[in-house]
């Protein structure tokens, strides 16, 4: 998308976070795609993304989104505090797919704890860096992703 900003990280392994999430299973998917919509709505809507609430999709794009959560779910991890959900993180060999942090859990340290985890994964599997993107106006995943230590790539 125009206007996307990468980045890269390519230091080494960062200490231990210390959490335990798991991997996706079938019946999260619903409270991924709920997640999604409530944190990504407006910076969907501020970029043209439709629909604006992913939980808002087709049937066709729900059964696309379904599959695809499902054939990438050893690298979909959940983190949970007791039953409700804290957040979610998604990596593609180095490249991290996504991040959501539930409202009622951000600026609490969750955000950056998932992001070192899915770094260190990355990195044990044998890859030198991890790379992203983010939305035009997603401001507050920049400044999370630089404090980790990654950088801007200028294109």
């Amino acid at each position: 998308m125009e206007g996307e900003k990468r980045f890269i990280y390519r230091g080494k392994k960062l200490p231990d976070p210390c959490i335990n999430p798991v991997i996706y299973k079938p019946e999260f998917f619903q409270i991924e795609l709920d997640l999604e919509s409530e944190l990504f709505y407006e910076l969907r809507k501020g970029n043209g993304i439709l629909p604006y609430k992913i939980n808002e999709s087709s049937d066709k794009e729900l059964s696309e989104i379904y599959t695809f959560f499902d054939k990438n779910r050893n690298t979909f991890y959940f983190l949970f505090d007791h039953d409700a959900l804290i957040g979610s993180i998604l990596f593609l060999r180095n490249y991290i797919q996504s991040l959501s942090i539930a409202l009622s859990y951000q600026r609490k340290g969750y955000g950056t704890k998932l992001s070192v985890f899915a770094i260190n994964k990355i990195l044990d599997n044998g890859y030198d860096s991890v790379e992203l993107n983010t939305l035009p106006g997603n401001i507050e995943a920049e400044q999370l992703y630089r404090k980790i230590g990654f950088t801007e790539v200028k294109t």
